[in-house]
């Protein structure tokens, strides 16, 4: 079991699958950021970079959703928002010369903050899919207490749908949608972070054993990957390699069934923290890969190196030092209540 009883609420534990997986996906997206894909596009990268790839960042969706149930279960759900607006409005400063030049007045400063710098953008989404989750919540609550998480999965599914729907409509060039229309904390980010909370409130009253059937699931898990494959061979066939493929229909369906293949899963405990690797890996990888750039060095395993060494090695020097989110408290090392939305 991944939980333990407390005052009538389940307490999710540290499960050590997750952090993997964290890791894996924050090296993946620090992968994607060295363009190396785009550089060298063929029919069969795109398979990879707009069909596999795209797996990621719903993923990280659902494991904030999921961390959410966990606060929202012990009362804390607005500290957690409030943990990420931190966490957010801190990288945001940190990158703040990389975005000064988009700052032309108040106007383009507050949209720059609503749609984050780069990298930053899933922060921000993950804000507003969080904040809507807890209004959403308490609305359902005070009006009908007995449809709560329907209105909740109702609300994504719309969100998910028009998500969906936008995209392809900007593909095809029936209408023209920039991609922050769709590609956001309200069509993209909040029906995975809704999935997440979902997945949450079920493991917490029922533990792993409230899960599906193993064999379903790496079923999913294997079909929903092979159909982001599809469907990514599908668009490249109809509007070339040259358009990207930020929200695949069938990552409905490889997303949440790659967390929950990954939730069943029991790891052996890493011999050191890996989620503030992770988190580290994902701030930072940008700065590394611009010093990496500025140093002169462009091939791909130089320029990983960069992007998941420096990172790393920044990470296991602050794991020494008193820092919260980086420093080893050992009386919460196998609690993933204060866990974020960071990778």
């Amino acid at each position: 079991m991944h939980r333990q009883r407390c005052r009538g609420v389940s307490k999710l534990h540290r499960i050590h699958s997750l952090d993997y997986l964290k890791l894996g996906l924050a090296v993946l997206v620090a992968f994607a950021h060295t363009y190396w894909l785009q550089t060298n596009m063929t029919p069969r990268l795109f398979l990879i970079g707009n069909g596999l790839m795209r797996v990621m960042v719903p993923v990280f969706c659902i494991v904030a959703g999921y961390f959410l149930y966990s606060a929202v279960a012990r009362g804390k759900g607005v500290k957690w928002l409030w943990r990420v607006l931190a966490l957010y409005l801190f990288w945001m400063a940190v990158y703040f010369p990389f975005w000064l030049n988009e700052i032309h007045g108040l106007a383009s400063l507050v949209k720059e903050l609503l749609w984050g710098y780069f990298h930053l953008w899933f922060m921000a989404g993950i804000l507003v899919a969080g904040a809507l989750l807890l209004v959403l919540r308490a609305l359902g609550r005070v009006l009908a207490p007995a449809y709560e998480y329907r209105i909740l999965l109702g609300a994504a599914l719309v969100c998910a749908v028009i998500g969906v729907t936008l995209q392809y409509m900007a593909l095809s060039g029936v209408a023209q949608i920039g991609v922050k229309k769709f590609s956001n904390g309200l069509f993209m980010c909040f029906p995975f972070v809704t999935i997440g909370y979902l997945c949450g409130r079920r493991v917490a009253r029922l533990g792993t054993l409230g899960l599906p059937p193993r064999w379903l699931v790496l079923s999913l898990t294997i079909g929903g990957l092979g159909l982001l494959m599809i469907e990514a061979w599908l668009v490249q066939a109809r509007w070339t390699d040259d358009v990207m493929l930020d929200i695949p229909a069938s990552s409905y369906i490889a997303a949440p069934a790659l967390f929950i293949a990954t939730l069943g899963t029991r790891l052996p405990a890493p011999p050191i923290r890996l989620d503030p690797i992770s988190a580290g890996i994902y701030f930072m990888h940008v700065l590394a890969l611009h010093l990496a750039h500025a140093l002169g060095f462009t091939h791909l395993m130089d320029l990983m190196l960069f992007a998941v060494g420096l990172p790393t090695l920044v990470a296991l020097l602050l794991q020494r030092l008193p820092i919260p989110g980086f420093g080893k408290p050992a009386h919460r090392h196998h609690d993933h209540g204060r866990d974020t939305a960071q990778p």
